[in-house]
């Protein structure tokens, strides 16, 4: 007489996703890269090409640091608050000036 065991024939198997969240979690943590350093003439270039891609309302592209990752946005500028050295695009996220490591106009 053949008897089935149910759901206790795939607890072994279980580990198996537990572990590849474990996985792919250390991959991601050494995926992450040091933030560039930025010379002061990149700096004052960066701020720069942002004074001017507001004033002309151009589309940019930003390569900004977050989280151990370079990423790219494109948008326009509604405001630069140098209080906060902050800008606000028009998707509405918000970017420190410090985060930004390159425009492309």
């Amino acid at each position: 007489m053949f008897k089935d065991r149910g759901i206790i024939k795939w607890h072994p198997f279980e580990s198996l996703t537990q572990n590849k969240r474990v996985i792919d979690s250390i991959l991601y943590e050494k995926s992450k890269i040091k933030k560039p350093i930025l010379s002061l003439e990149q700096q004052q270039e960066i701020e720069e090409k942002l004074i001017e891609a507001f004033y002309e309302q151009i589309e940019i592209t930003l390569k900004i640091y977050k989280n151990g990752y370079i990423t790219s946005i494109t948008a326009s500028i509604l405001e630069i608050n140098t209080t906060h050295k902050k800008i606000t695009l028009e998707n509405k996220d918000k970017i420190l000036f410090n985060q930004i490591i390159e425009i492309i106009l």
